[in-house]
């Protein structure tokens, strides 16, 4: 299992690779005001968003510090690869 940034057009998409199955996590899109961050969730939680973040390092640092991936496969464990991968 791996977990990785990858470019996306709008901004970047956190994703869990399991086997050839690869499941978007969680996302950062690039605004105006800076960057909108979301956790994914299998449920309705507003409070896993957050709009207008300045930095793009403290928005992945949102996303991550709710471990989305467990609730798609993933364990606690698991970290994410530094590197951004280029979009496909």
């Amino acid at each position: 299992m791996q977990l990785y940034w990858r470019e996306h057009k709008l901004g970047l998409r956190l994703m869990l690779l399991d086997g050839d199955k690869e499941t978007e996590v969680g996302l950062l899109r690039r605004t105006p005001r800076g960057f909108d961050a979301m956790a994914t969730t299998a449920g309705y939680n507003p409070g896993r968003a957050l709009k207008d973040i300045k930095d793009i390092k403290e928005a992945q640092s949102f996303v991550e510090s709710f471990s989305p991936w467990t609730e798609f496969g993933g364990t606690e464990e698991l970290v994410v690869d530094p590197e951004v991968r280029p979009k496909l």
